[in-house]
């Protein structure tokens, strides 16, 4: 009696079969978790804006995104929200008479020169970020307004000149706090934080900026 044997059995053909049906799953579940993941952080960002004016041009939340990449190609990605900011925003969200009296001029150049368009500067890093090669999976939250980091980071708030030196330091670090979530939503992958506030045209504005804000 003969041996018997498998008539067109292919292994590397279901491997990728197997592979690909992995990917598309992976693909689904992470994709529901960050469009999940991003409506909370967005909804706790819009929790202080009322009180505190953080989104006033809408540029804020609209950089705010999400995306999934894997083996370094972008799978997914998405926004907050789609755009809704009706113009660009100056780098100094919160510029008022007595910010222009203490740095004069250079204040409206500074803000002249670093318009900010948050849905453009949010797909530039989606593009970026998303492709950028890396081994495995890759999911991601970003929030693209400059501005973002020093609510993040936290900052001395005056009331203004003249108002008697009162002053209060501000700090809302939502990205930091959800970061503390997806960690543990992860576990065990890696992952990563980083607040930059450092897209100022001049180091020394910043550097006062930082130190004396006011709104």
């Amino acid at each position: 009696m003969g041996k018997s044997r498998v008539v067109g059995f292919n292994p590397k053909q279901l491997e990728q079969q197997l592979l690909q049906g992995y990917i598309t799953e992976q693909r689904k579940r992470f994709v529901d978790y960050a469009q999940r993941t991003i409506q909370s952080i967005g909804n706790e960002i819009k929790s202080y804006h009322s009180r505190h004016n953080m989104d006033r041009t809408g540029n804020l939340l609209d950089s705010l995104c999400w995306g999934v990449s894997y083996q370094g190609k972008l799978l997914d990605s998405g926004f907050y929200r789609p755009a809704q900011a009706p113009w660009e925003s100056g780098l100094h969200e919160w510029s008022t008479a007595s910010f222009k009296d203490k740095y004069g001029d250079y204040a409206e150049r500074v803000n002249a020169d670093e318009p900010v368009n948050g849905h453009q500067l949010a797909q530039e890093y989606i593009d970026k970020y998303g492709n950028n090669p890396t081994k495995g999976w890759k999911v991601f939250f970003a929030i693209l307004a400059p501005y973002w980091g020093y609510w993040e980071k936290g900052f001395t708030l005056r009331a203004g000149i003249g108002s008697g030196g009162k002053e209060k330091f501000m700090r809302f670090a939502v990205m930091s706090q959800f970061y503390d979530t997806v960690k543990a939503d992860l576990k065990p992958s890696r992952v990563r934080f980083n607040v930059s506030v450092a897209k100022f045209a001049s180091k020394s504005l910043y550097s006062r900026a930082k130190k004396n804000w006011y709104g």
